[in-house]
């Protein structure tokens, strides 16, 4: 075979590997919880790990949510009426409410205490849609009886710390939820 032709064969394999992770769904499964009187009422996780998981779910809201410098970047981002003014540390700034928590594998049981702090992540609204996203910026879909899917990025490591985002930076990154649809995955 030439070398040429070798060359294009590889260029072509990349190509598909590419394009075949963009489109990949998203392979995590759980379930999407409002409130924490709604988990404990479901009966796929025990009373005491919804109770846990929601406590882990605020607390990563309020250590890693999203944050914006004024009430209309984030209702531009979230939608209205989705937004709160908050402060921290003498600073202050907007931020969606949680849509919910998604609890990684609470469809079979597999969520413990022990594994709450990597398997709750909250969920925002993006705005226009039906759509939600992690603070993370990964896509967490309705896939019908209850269940919902993320990829396993999203819970894979912990959440970082909330930087307030200007209306630049949310620009350069195109925008709430863009890290799905920019092709990391899914996209």
């Amino acid at each position: 075979m030439k070398r040429s032709k070798s060359i294009k064969l590889v260029v072509m394999a990349t190509t598909t590997a590419t394009l075949a992770g963009c489109s990949q769904e998203p392979d995590l499964e759980g379930r999407v919880y409002k409130t924490e009187s709604e988990c404990v009422a479901d009966s796929y996780i025990s009373d005491e790990v919804c109770v846990s998981a929601m406590k882990t779910g605020i607390n990563i809201h309020e250590n890693s949510g999203p944050r914006y410098e004024s009430m209309s970047l984030c209702s531009d981002q979230h939608g209205n009426n989705a937004c709160v003014g908050e402060s921290s540390n003498g600073r202050s700034y907007f931020s969606p409410i949680p849509a919910g928590y998604f609890l990684a594998g609470a469809l079979t049981g597999a969520i413990t205490n022990d594994l709450l702090r990597s398997n709750v992540r909250p969920v925002y609204p993006e705005r226009g849609s039906k759509r939600y996203y992690t603070s993370g910026g990964y896509y967490v879909g309705s896939y019908g009886g209850g269940s919902w899917r993320t990829y396993n990025d999203a819970v894979k490591s912990p959440p970082k710390p909330a930087k307030v985002q200007t209306r630049t930076s949310v620009a350069s990154r195109g925008g709430f939820g863009s890290r799905s649809s920019s092709g990391s995955r899914g996209g």
